[in-house]
């Protein structure tokens, strides 16, 4: 059981803590109250501070818009200046250089006519070289007609000298003393051969040199056609001179048509410096409007700063008073969550001091119960071992033929056999378990004659395992004159020589075919009749024997 003082303590505590907490959440809630309060009071401030910085900003960056507009502009009426001081120049450029044209428009067609000349003086020098080189081959294929002419007679003169070199180097062959003599004959042989051959190739081809030199002096008559037929009077002089007018002629052109080009656009320039200008001018006066509106506006940086330094600490202390008022009521909370655990432990601690109470007032009865039933067993027990002692005492005397005639039971029932009248200290196990049956069959006949009726049913497991033949034959014979006081006696037992002295037996035995175990009954004693059978089957003394 909890400590009473301690319960006590608790929920004094807690009552405390209630206290506590509901008086802070209390003034908690009243500062958030304020808090909230002075925040609803700047929040008004901070939004027009807030609208009017937008605006302000919103003007200041089309004023940036303006101020960019009205740069462009004047960069561009810049422009649009310089290019109409660049056409007043151009007004004043513009008829020198068309009179400086005008001298130099007859250039070109003189440059043209220099050109076709020079053109032709180029094809002269080609023709005249190609003449040149027509008269060089013409000398050396009359040079070689001439040659050929005298062709024939060196052909007869060759023929002959072969063939007396032929003569003589059939001469020398046959002289074998004259051998050296005969390689110089052979070799002379040889040239005049070759010089032969030569002079016959001369010969077939002088058709051929001839057809040659007609083919030449064709040509070079046509060369000749061609090159009386070219004009003349080109100058190198005079061709250099046009081509350095016609250069300055073409940039006078270049810069006549640039010049003419601003001369033309005058009217466009003009037009588009007064746009220009008067979108500055609009351009200035938005700027001056939007310095107006943002001067109109009140609301500086300074201003603002100071209006969102108070905004953000009402909205700060207010944020803190909320969580402390949050605080507080959750506090509160646990505080009346502490104090109803308390008080549920009180009302617990009064149930348990009332259920002691009442175990404590029972306990005292059932003491008074023990004692008295204590005492009322302790007499109980001096009256009954007497004569639980002389019924077993009596079963002993007829199990063991008269050996021991008495026995004796302390205060815990431990039993003690006398002999003699004097307490036997050391007995043999079959004599302690027949001590043990006959106390048995003492407390049984003992419950019987109290109950005012006979048992239906006894039944002793194994009690002739210790016991010799004499004693089994005592106790089989002690059991049939306990018939008035059971209905029916049942023995247990693994003992085949007390089978005789049963009326009825039936052996359990395991069938290991079938798993399971299996009872067969057979009657010892014949029975009268099936009427006397249930009357037969209940005074019956039954064994079941496991096989």
């Amino acid at each position: 059981m909890p400590d009473p003082d301690a319960i006590w303590r608790a929920v004094a505590d807690a009552e405390a803590r209630v206290a506590v907490a509901r008086t802070r959440a209390v003034e908690a809630e009243a500062a958030h109250q304020v808090a909230a309060e002075r925040l609803q009071f700047i929040v008004p401030q901070w939004q027009d501070a807030q609208t009017q910085r937008d605006r302000r900003m919103q003007l200041t960056s089309e004023l940036r818009v303006a101020e960019s507009e009205a740069t462009g502009y004047a960069r561009e009426l810049e422009r649009l200046d310089q290019e109409l001081e660049m056409i007043a120049r151009a007004h004043d450029e513009v008829v020198p250089l068309r009179a400086r044209m005008a001298a130099l428009s007859a250039v070109r067609d003189a440059l043209v006519a220099q050109e076709q000349l020079a053109v032709a003086e180029s094809r002269r020098q080609a023709l005249m070289e190609r003449v040149s080189a027509y008269a060089e081959e013409e000398a050396k294929l009359a040079e070689r007609a001439a040659r050929l002419e005298t062709a024939p007679a060196l052909e007869r003169e060759t023929t002959a000298q072969l063939q007396t070199l032929r003569n003589t180097l059939a001469e020398t062959e046959r002289a074998l003393d004259e051998e050296r003599t005969a390689w110089a004959t052979q070799a002379e042989v040889a040239a005049a051969e070759r010089r032969l051959a030569r002079i016959q190739a001369a010969l077939n081809d002088a058709g051929a040199v001839t057809t040659q030199r007609a083919h030449l002096a064709a040509r070079l008559q046509d060369a000749t056609t061609q090159l009386a037929a070219l004009p003349t009077g080109y100058d190198a002089a005079v061709h250099a001179a046009l081509k350095g007018d016609a250069t300055e002629l073409q940039e006078l052109e270049t810069r006549v048509a640039r010049v003419s080009g601003l001369v033309d656009r005058e009217l466009t320039t003009r037009t588009e410096r007064t746009r220009v200008l008067a979108a500055r001018d609009v351009a200035r006066a938005r700027m001056i409007s939007l310095e107006a509106q943002c001067a109109s506006l009140g609301m500086d940086d300074g201003v603002y700063g100071t209006v969102r330094e108070r905004y953000e600490a009402a909205a700060t202390e207010a944020r803190r008073a909320e969580v402390e008022a949050v605080s507080a009521i959750g506090e509160a909370d646990r505080a009346r969550a502490a104090l109803d655990s308390a008080e549920q432990a009180r009302r617990e601690l009064s149930r348990l001091q009332g259920t002691l109470e009442t175990l404590e007032t029972e306990k005292r009865l059932h003491d008074e119960l023990d004692r008295a039933l204590t005492d009322l067993r302790t007499d109980l027990n001096f009256q009954l071992r007497p004569e639980l002692a002389e019924i077993a005492s009596r079963f002993l005397d007829d199990l063991t033929d008269g050996r021991y005639t008495h026995l004796e039971f302390d205060e815990d029932y431990r039993l003690t056999v006398m002999e003699d009248g004097l307490p036997k200290s050391v007995i043999s196990g079959g004599e302690e378990d027949l001590c043990n049956l006959v106390l048995r069959l003492a407390i049984s006949q003992m419950i019987a004659e109290r109950a005012g009726q006979a048992f239906s049913l006894l039944i002793l497991d194994e009690v002739f395992g210790s016991l010799d033949e004499a004693r089994r034959a005592n106790v089989v014979e002690l059991l049939r004159r306990l018939n008035d006081r059971f209905e029916q006696v049942v023995v247990i037992t693994h003992i085949e020589q007390v089978r005789e002295g049963l009326d009825r037996l039936l052996l359990v035995r395991f069938d290991e075919a079938r798993g399971c175990s299996v009872v067969s009954g057979a009657t010892v004693a014949p029975m009268a009749d099936e009427a006397d059978t249930a009357e037969a089957v209940v005074s019956d003394m039954l064994t079941l024997s496991e096989a």
